[in-house]
């Protein structure tokens, strides 16, 4: 393959196509812009993310025209349960959606417009500001465009490559961990969804949220323990034994229930990329800052990111004809963009915070909730 073969211009190379990656690709080219999508997966593989949509969420993808075909995987829930220790406090009326997290992206990808390019592979390298942001894939090929958005999730080093630096504001920040359950007599979970708290701190766990996701009840569970602790050991090895005692009076809730499969682990790091802002070039979703997925603000993050860039910032910035640091700068500073993400951040630390904190604020705001559980407010 010459160099000439191997070079591929277009307007927007995106460089990542889970959620935010594909949502951007198919938001810009149905704008008619020509886009370039790379990602290692033909098909996005089975990963424990968000597998709820809210209905904030769902009336971002539908405003951003994804929610139609995304719903065709999906399973309605209507009603939430919320408990403590054993005992309903209320019903609350919403429509959510139970979903996993790959039938969203895919289902996203499957709407892909002719003007995107999948390129399946590797990315070895990539520069930035010089004439134009550049791509070098591990097979050679070489990718130019006009803008380069980053949408490489939580594991992406490659803006380490451009001096970008990752501030963590709390390292091993929780636990999530996500599994079926099944009840032990055969029967089916005759509930939508229940949201259940213990009514004790002595194990570190936040909550956890039952709900329905195609056939079968899905189970998250949010906690605070480090992910080398003897607690996820026994989580994962023996749930038999671990879950009644990390959740007790659950099953007087629900009845007799078990893990069903595999128990899937998820450390959640807290932090925002600092030094990010570069001409020509920009940062979207979780590789630029996380989300703890215990607020229920992941999708709310990646899907105000894609809405307030492709629909606000992309547009200008290409009938400008140049995209300076000044012009992405103001991206990141974007007032629905950066409440969203002050109030993630704040909503992330303040759960760990109502479960582990000693402080005298954090003693009364406890006693508060308890009362508030018991009087079923």
């Amino acid at each position: 393959m010459s160099a000439e073969q191997a070079l591929v211009k277009r307007d927007v190379l995106i460089v990542g196509a889970g959620l935010a990656g594909s949502a951007a690709a198919t938001v810009l080219a149905r704008r008619g812009l020509s886009v370039t999508v790379i990602d290692p997966y033909a098909e996005f593989p089975p990963l424990f993310r968000a597998e709820k949509i809210e209905p904030d969420q769902a009336a971002l993808l539908q405003s951003l025209g994804l929610l139609d075909k995304v719903k065709q995987k999906t399973r309605i829930i209507s009603e939430i349960i919320h408990a403590r220790a054993g005992r309903t406090l209320r019903r609350r009326q919403i429509e959510q959606f139970g979903i996993s997290y790959c039938d969203i992206v895919n289902q996203v990808r499957a709407q892909f417009p002719e003007q995107v390019e999948f390129r399946l592979g590797r990315v070895k390298k990539i520069t930035s500001g010089e004439s134009r942001p550049r791509v070098e894939l591990a097979d050679g090929s070489v990718c130019v465009g006009r803008l380069l958005i980053l949408a490489t999730g939580m594991s992406g080093r490659l803006p380490e490559q451009l001096g970008i630096e990752k501030r963590m504001v709390k390292e091993e920040l929780s636990m999530a961990f996500g599994f079926m359950l099944e009840r032990t007599d055969g029967q089916a979970f005759p509930f939508d969804a229940v949201t259940y708290y213990t009514g004790t701190l002595a194990d570190k766990v936040g909550y956890v949220t039952l709900f329905r996701m195609g056939n079968a009840m899905r189970a998250n569970i949010y906690a605070y323990w480090p992910a080398k602790d003897a607690t996820t050991k026994e989580l994962l090895r023996e749930p038999a034994t671990a879950l009644p005692r990390l959740l007790p009076g659950l099953d007087q809730l629900i009845g007799s229930y078990a893990a069903q499969g595999k128990i899937e682990p998820f450390k959640i790091d807290l932090y925002r990329m600092q030094q990010c802002a570069r001409a020509d070039m920009v940062l979207i979703g979780d590789a630029y800052q996380s989300v703890c997925p215990s607020t229920g603000m992941g999708l709310s993050k990646v899907l105000t990111d894609v809405d307030v860039l492709c629909n606000e910032f992309v547009p200008r910035w290409m009938a400008a004809g140049s995209i300076a640091t000044s012009d992405v700068a103001a991206f990141y500073a974007h007032e629905r963009k950066s409440a969203l993400d002050d109030r993630a951040l704040h909503l992330a630390l303040a759960g760990r915070d109502s479960v582990l904190a000693t402080s005298l604020h954090w003693r009364v705001q406890r006693l508060v909730r308890a009362w508030r559980f018991a009087h079923g407010e």
